[in-house]
Order: structure tokens, then sequence, then C-alpha cells
């Protein structure tokens, strides 16, 4: 049995002792990398009146679409206005822009105005008498490096139906408020201000454990995605501080793709020595030798990352950071980072629902909570739905479904690397029930950046630093999470909000501004991972818990609301479905074999009509009906999703929600691991863990881990009692049976039939245990079984669908295909309709077993529905022709008598 473990590997990833270079050179569609520096300056310039731009700055002149960038646009009596900037590295850059409205607004304590323009004159952009100016904000002189700054500015014309640039935030006021003129805007671009650098190749530089789990296999591609930009080695200013740690996510597909491991890393700098560049690194970054080191210092990136098949992100944010900063307290610890490893990994049970992990002996505060998702019938993900919602918006989030619903080729970027894997895992898991059979890479590395140009549909995040290195393909379509902004390529400008079910469309758009407005007020501003690290600590338990449910509660609901979706759009899709009822052959499992696909579309609305074809032509649509068709290990996901369709159908039951009854309260507290040895203390100059402490940890961590097997050892055998379709009833079989059961109890007579469906019931749950003991009259037994169904649909007693699907399975043991399809036929004239899974093994029973060898084939079969069709049309020819001569002669025998 497999063992369920919270965290599988721990690794530590970064700049090797012999490093590659990032081979990136080999794309044929890189900009060529421009370190362009960032913005210092802003101005403004009034050509009319003789200014002329300042030595140093570059005058912007025209809008992105070739348009005369005059802030004062189609002004009839105002001077040209226009803006010009100034980039360098002298004095510390922009890192805001924004546009004021004089005695409307106040200015921000720590922003100025650009009040003079380049020749002494009012900057005032406004065309009207009030007065508009242009206002920045300038970053500390200690500002840390990789801080995001302005690196570029431009000026679009609204009226004339200009939008924002790829990438560009648009400043949401008019600079030309008077009643003659244009609609002009302001618009930036903010990015990395990236320092001197050079990038490596990551390697693993540790992991633990160094041999690789029965249950999973260690990537090799993890380094990349821990830092997918590279090992860097960058020159700093000695006054820059350090960057903050930054936490990201990334999704990796093993097992054939069949199973999806979730990595949380936090990347963050150390201080390397400048003694051992080279000189070929000395060149690239500019280092002078006995005189840098005076104005500059050398540092590298590095990574430490969790890989779990459970999407932990949030308590693996916490553990990761608490052992980094660890490693940087200048006091002695008598617990190592080591030890805190081999913890988590051997010995902190799997959360059965939930774990208090304290992290501290001493400070009752740091401590993470381990909790489970409760287990839902959907495709285990990391998605995100509340980022997803907040980042996007109504509109631009049902935009995203119709280009995902369609597989249009999708770029997400962002410069939040955990926000970008939340929300393309949202993006991906919106789709249910099908499933993206595409290209997938929630945070794609710089080194495979080459999949961008594949010629098929692909759903893949990248950094938003990627766009300062590549030219993203002409026929994608770019998602901004940090501007809100989805930019659709030419190819691609037939998808839009119009192309979804219009009544589906109004209902999703109205939950989603419901569910919008009440999780806007209480987020956090979310450009940015700062309040996560400044944050005060948590001292109330309680607090912790109701926090974590309203966020589950709160992502159910937008779940649902997608779900609810998809189940209005393709409810009924299940009476196009095309059962083999003989013997297969070629072509049997075509997917125009298996569903109507014209009387499907032919059933849908005609406004509808062209959506329905573009999804019907889809990967996922044709993926999604084969699923259907047999059985597959998502069965459970589709079986629940057609009782989706049946609760819609009823009324406004949810469709996702806490089971009460299987909710448990149960918290296994976990205390914080013991000291390998009680006499020792230990301390970090860098994160360099010792493989021979980490043998001491592991050998203590023996017996703890012989206390975590029986949680793990429970939790595979449930599982695997969930995995065998003959051990229990579906959850909405249940509660069918508990509701019929209910209504039967008010009659005697219906009762009476309940109970014995219920009999029904049992006898075929115990009826594979019968077989074992009938060997050699397998087929007689299933015969009787046919034969007892057969006489309970006669007498209309109600049974329960397992008992057919346990039948069918059987079938298929046996090898059984004729009966099988006569209890297709049954299950049709007792009003039932097979579920995914039912279905699933009835498709899959006739298919892979062996037919008799007399069975006729199609074409006998349809002779003899001719010969039957003229034997009968012959015979009741003749059975006139018999009745017209005795009529006749009876009508001559009465004429006789009468003569007489």
């Amino acid at each position: 049995m497999e063992e369920r473990r919270v965290a599988d590997y721990f690794v530590v990833a970064g700049l090797p002792e012999k490093p590659e270079l990032l081979d990136d050179s080999d794309s044929g569609h890189l900009k060529g990398y421009s370190t362009k520096p960032p913005i210092t300056d802003i101005g403004v310039v009034f050509p009319g009146l003789g200014e002329t731009v300042p030595n140093g700055y570059e005058l912007i002149e025209l809008t992105p679409t070739g348009l005369v960038a005059d802030l004062n646009h189609g002004s009839m009596r105002s001077p040209e206005c226009f803006l010009c900037i100034r980039r360098g590295r002298d004095r510390p850059p922009l890192v805001d822009i924004g546009v004021m409205y004089e005695g409307k607004e106040r200015l921000m304590a720590d922003a100025e105005m650009v009040l003079m323009s380049v020749g002494e004159r009012l900057a005032n952009v406004n065309n009207s008498t009030a007065k508009t100016f242009i206002t920045y904000r300038r970053a500390h002189p200690t500002a840390p490096c990789n801080a995001l700054v302005v690196v570029d500015v431009c000026v679009i014309v609204a009226s004339k139906g200009e939008f924002p640039p790829h990438a560009f935030c648009m400043i949401a006021k008019n600079l030309n408020k008077g009643l003659m003129g244009s609609d002009v805007f302001l618009c930036y671009k903010k990015s990395m201000n990236r320092p001197p650098l050079i990038a490596y190749k990551p390697e693993v530089l540790f992991r633990y454990p160094t041999i690789d789990r029965r249950s999973l296999v260690f990537p090799t591609s993890v380094p990349l995605f821990c830092l997918p930009m590279g090992a860097t080695l960058e020159l700093w200013p000695n006054n820059a501080v350090t960057p903050k740690p930054v936490f990201s996510t990334f999704v990796l597909t093993v097992a054939d793709a069949t199973d999806k491991v979730y990595g949380s890393a936090v990347t963050f700098y150390e201080s390397y020595p400048h003694t051992q560049l080279s000189e070929s690194q000395m060149d690239q970054l500019g280092w002078r030798a006995g005189v840098s080191h005076n104005t500059h210092s050398v540092h590298i990136n590095k990574c430490i990352c969790l890989l779990s098949r459970w999407p932990f992100s949030d308590t693996f944010e916490r553990w990761l950071l608490y052992i980094l900063e660890m490693s940087w307290s200048k006091q002695p610890l008598s617990i190592p980072v080591e030890r805190y490893i081999t913890h988590l990994l051997e010995e902190v049970p799997f959360p059965e629902p939930r774990i208090l992990l304290q992290l501290s002996p001493t400070n009752a505060s740091d401590r993470v909570i381990v909790t489970r998702r409760d287990d839902q019938p959907l495709v285990r993900s990391g998605a995100g739905f509340r980022q997803l919602l907040l980042n996007l918006g109504p509109d631009n989030c049902l935009l995203i479904l119709a280009l995902a619903i369609t597989e249009q080729k999708i770029l997400i970027h962002s410069l939040r690397p955990d926000t970008l894997t939340a929300v393309s895992e949202a993006v991906s898991s919106l789709l249910f029930p099908f499933k993206w059979q595409c290209p997938y890479i929630p945070l794609c590395p710089l080194g495979l950046a080459e999949v961008l140009h594949a010629p098929l549909p692909y759903l893949i995040g990248v950094d938003s630093r990627f766009f300062d290195l590549y030219e993203p393909p002409p026929d994608v379509t770019c998602v901004d999470l940090d501007t809100n902004n989805i930019t659709i390529c030419e190819s691609q400008r037939h998808i839009s909000l119009k192309l979804l079910p219009k009544r589906q469309a109004r209902i999703l758009r109205q939950t989603l501004e419901v569910l919008f407005g009440s999780i806007r007020p209480a987020s956090p501003i979310h450009h940015s991972n700062e309040n996560k690290f400044n944050g005060e600590p948590t001292t109330s338990l309680d607090r912790d818990f109701q926090r974590r449910k309203k966020e589950q509660a709160l992502e159910l609901k937008i779940q649902e609301a997608f779900l609810r979706f998809m189940a209005v759009t393709l409810q009924g899709y299940r009476g196009y479905l095309i059962p083999i009822t003989k013997a297969p052959t070629v072509g049997t499992t075509d997917p125009h074999a298996l569903f109507h696909m014209e009387a499907f579309l032919r059933s849908r609305d005609k406004t509808q009509q062209r959506f329905f074809a573009l999804m019907m032509k889809t990967q996922m649509f044709t993926r999604f009906i084969e699923e259907r068709s047999f059985v597959c290990d998502v069965d459970q996901g589709l079986t629940f999703f057609d009782e989706c369709i049946e609760r819609v159908a009823a009324g406004d039951e949810p469709l996702l929600g806490l089971d009460n009854s299987n909710t448990s309260e149960r918290t296994v507290f976990v205390l914080p691991p013991d000291p390998p040895d009680p006499q020792e203390t230990y301390t970090y100059e860098k994160f360099d863990l010792d493989p021979v402490l980490v043998a001491k940890c592991r050998c203590k961590t023996r017996s703890g881990a012989v206390q975590a097997l029986p949680a793990a050892a429970l939790a595979s055998a449930e599982s695997l009692a969930d995995a065998s379709p003959m051990a229990r009833r579906t959850k909405h079989e249940i509660a069918a049976a508990q509701r019929l059961a209910r209504k039967a109890s008010l009659s005697p007579e219906a009762w009476a039939k309940c109970l014995l469906g219920a009999c029904y019931s049992l006898y075929f749950l115990s009826l594979p245990s019968r077989m074992m003991l009938s060997r050699g009259k397998e087929h007689a037994t299933l015969r009787t079984a046919y034969e007892l169904l057969e006489r309970a649909t006669k007498l209309r007693v109600p049974c329960d669908e397992v008992c057919y699907r346990v039948m069918m399975q059987l079938c298929g043991i046996h090898s059984l295909p004729v009966l099988a399809v006569q209890l297709l036929f049954l299950m049709k004239r007792a009003g039932l309709q097979p579920n995914a899974l039912t279905y699933g093994y009835y498709n899959r029973c006739v298919l892979e077993a062996t037919w008799p060898k007399d069975m006729p084939s199609g074409s006998q079969l349809l002779w003899n529905k001719l010969r039957i069709a003229v034997m009968g049309a012959a015979l009741f020819r003749k059975a006139g022709a018999q009745r017209a001569s005795r009529a006749a002669i009876t009508g001559l025998t009465s004429t006789s008598a009468g003569s007489e």
C-alpha cells in the first residue's frame, strides 16, 4: 500500500561549482537581451512655444498605433504638449507615475509633482481651466536590487480606439478634460531593476532523501522550476538592501502525465566572494579588481523547495521561511535545520483532516496548520480561484473561460510567481469536466521557452521578465495578472464574451460580481509579497482555523459558479452517448461512433451553435467522450458531474460544499523535533546543510517514522476501498436511496417494495464473493442473477444502480458481453440511465470481452432484419388473403341459406 506523506523531497537549488551558462541563445525569436536603464526623470515639453528636449531626454512623439502623442490631442486652442523621459543609473529610478487633478486630490507624502515644463512654464497637461499635473515617486537610495521600477511610458488616445499596450498599466484619468479634444491617457510599464548579472543553469546542491522513493521518482527538472530565470551571479551597490525572500509554486507532471507533483519554493540571495570570480565573469559584470569591492559586492540567488503530491503551499511557505530565518540567526541553535527537514519528511503524519505543527519550542506563535481539503470528487489541484477572481475580475474571468474552453493559445504572466501558478491551475480546473490535453506549464522556466512557438494550443505561465528577453509569438493571447489586461491576438479576435451562451454567461457574471464584491474589501494589496513577511504573528488558534475555513468556503463558491455553468451548458449530453451493442470492429472507439455529434449540436439553441461547434472540435471534448465511454481514473469526477447536472435540473441545490456526515474536527498536535544531541549547538553562515548531520538526524527519526505509519496505512486502506466500485455505492446513489426510502415510508405497499429493493442490493453487493464460491459455475450464476434482476423489473421493485454495475463488471471479468448488452437494455426498461462508472464498465466489457464465434456479424444482422421484415409482410399478406377467402365463403353460405 502506498504511504501518503505531507512532503516527499526537500531540495536546495542554486549555482554549482562548475556553472554552465543558461543556453537561451538558440531561440530564433529572441529580442536580444537589452539592458535598457530604468526611467529616472520625466518632464513636460511644449514644442509650439519654442521648448526643446533637454540633452539626455527622449521625446515621446507617437502613440503605439502611430498617432501624435500630444497630450492636448484634438484641442483647437491649446498648444501641443508632449512628455519626455530620461533613463540612467546615476540616480534612483522612478517606482511610480500618476496623474493629479489640482484641488480635487492630495499629493502622497513620498510623491513629487512636475510643476514646471522644461522651458520653466506651468506644466499643466489639461486643455481646460482646471489644472492637471504629472506626479511620480522615486526609489530610496538604499532600495534593494530587483525592485519594481518604471521602465517605459506611453500615451494612448482612447477615443481613437487605442488600448494600453501589452504589460502596460493605464492610469484611468483623462488628461484632456476640455469640451474639445480627444480622450488621452498615460500608461506605464513596470519591471524589475535588474543589475548587471550572468545567468547560469541551476543545479541541485542538496536533496533529501538522496535515494528516490518508490512511490515518487525525483524529477530531474526541479532546479529549472525552482529558479526559472536561472541561477544568477549579480553585481550590487554596497548600499543596496538585500531583497526579501520570494515565494513561488510550480507544478510538475510525472508518471506519463497522469500524476502531479506540487513544488513550493523560497528564493533568496547570499553573498559571493569576489575573489572566486574568473576573468570572464569580471569582464561581463564590469568588475574592476582592487577598486569595485569598495562600491559593489557580488551576490547569488539560491532556492529551497519542498516537493509534495498535495498542494499544501500556504503551509510550506511558512515552514520554509522559518527554517530560512533559522539559518540567518546569529544565535546558536539547539535544533539544527537538518533535524527540521527529517522531522517534516519522515515523522509528521498526514493530516486526517488536519494537524497543528509547532515549529519553535519557545514561541507558541511559530506554528503551521496543515489542512487536507475535504474530499471533493474533483481533480486535485493547487488552484486559487480567489486569486483568479481578484486579479482578473468577473468579465475577464468569463473571457478567459471562453478562450480556454475553445482551446486557444493562452500565455499568463505576472511578476508574482505564487499567484501565477495558482491562477494557471484555476484556469485549468474551471474547465471541469473537461481536462486540458495540450501543453500545460503553470510556471515555465526560461530554458523551456521554445515551447511557446509550438504549433498547437497551450496554457503556459511565465514570469513577466520573460518579455525583456523574448518576443511573444503573434498568435498567442497574453493575460497580464499585474495589470488585469488580456491582449487577444488577431487570429483569436472572434473569441469574445458574446460567444458564450447568453443565459449561462449572465448568471455566471452575476454570481462572480457578488463574490468579487465580498472578496475585494477583505483582500490585502496583491501587487507584492511584502505583506506576507511583515504581518504580525497570529496568536489565536481559533482565528487561524476560522480564517482557513472562510477561505475554503469562498474557494468552493467561486468554483461552484463555474461548475454550474458547465453543468447547464452540457445538460442532456448523456442522451446522445452511443453504447456499443455488438462485437467491436474498426472504428468502434471513434468519437463519432460513441457520440451523436450532429444530433447534439442540433439540440442546442441556434444562438449557441457557434460556441458548441468550436467546443466540440477541441481535444478536450474528444477526450471527455472517450473517458465518459470507458472506465478510467477520473470516473468518480465524471459520475459527480452527472449528479451535478441532475441537481441543476432539480433546483438550486448546492453542488459543492462540506459533507457534514464526514466532517471531523480532530486536530493532531505535533511537537517540535527533538535535538539530535542536547549538548551541541549549531550556527550557519549560509544555507549550507551537512550531509553527515542529516544522516545522524535520520537515525533519530527511525522511531518517529514507525509511529507515523499506521495513519498513512489507514489512509491508504481507505483510498483502496474508495477505488473499488463494488465496495460501496456512490454518495449520490446513497442520497437517492435515502430520499426514496423517506418517500416510500408513507405507504405500506411502497415501503415493502423499498425493503425488497434493499434486499436485492445486498444480494448483488455480495455477488462477487458468491462467485468465488462457485468455481466453474460462474456463467450459470450470472445468468441466474440476471433472471433475478429481470423479475425485479417486472415486479417494479426499485433496485439501485450498483446492482447493474456489479453485474456488468463481473460480465467483463468472465467474458459475457451478450449478457452485458441485455443488462443495458434491462436498465433502460427499468427507467435507469447508467452513470459514468456503470457506463464505462459496460463499454469496457463489450469492447474487451471475447464475443461468441457463432454470433452473426453486422451485415448478417441487417440481412436478418430484412428477412424478418419480408417474411412478416408476406405472412400478413397471407393472413389477409385467408381472411378475405373466409369472408367470401361465409357470404356465399349466408346467401344460399337465404335463398332456400
